[in-house]
């Protein structure tokens, strides 16, 4: 897990790469390192799913298993509601209430 959060971490502050052509972009950040902390978001809502399920919980939501809720996926889902520049809250709240309306438990 430390490589794989070191690796994150070095292209997270990798070199600028201009997000002009692109729709959407969080607040602050070039769009690659948008797009990184997106894909972020994307393990978490997996791992916490993950967690709630072991647990016997309510889930966050539930994809089938040929749906890969992957970084990319989830920048489209926010890309096709969003336009212009937000905050990562915004951006991830918007992914998840996607998510959860596209693949109710």
């Amino acid at each position: 897990m430390k490589p794989f959060i070191i690796a994150l971490l070095v292209a997270l502050f990798s070199g600028p790469i201009s997000a002009q052509d692109e729709p959407l972009s969080v607040e602050g950040l070039t769009q690659r390192n948008a797009r990184l902390l997106v894909t972020g978001v994307a393990f978490g809502f997996g791992a916490y799913d993950d967690e709630l399920a072991s647990a016997e919980r309510a889930r966050l939501y539930c994809a089938p298993e040929e749906v890969n809720i992957s970084g990319n996926y989830l920048w489209e889902l926010a890309d096709s509601e969003l336009d212009g520049v937000h905050d990562l809250a915004t951006v991830a709240a918007t992914v998840l209430q996607r998510l959860r309306t596209r693949f109710p438990c």
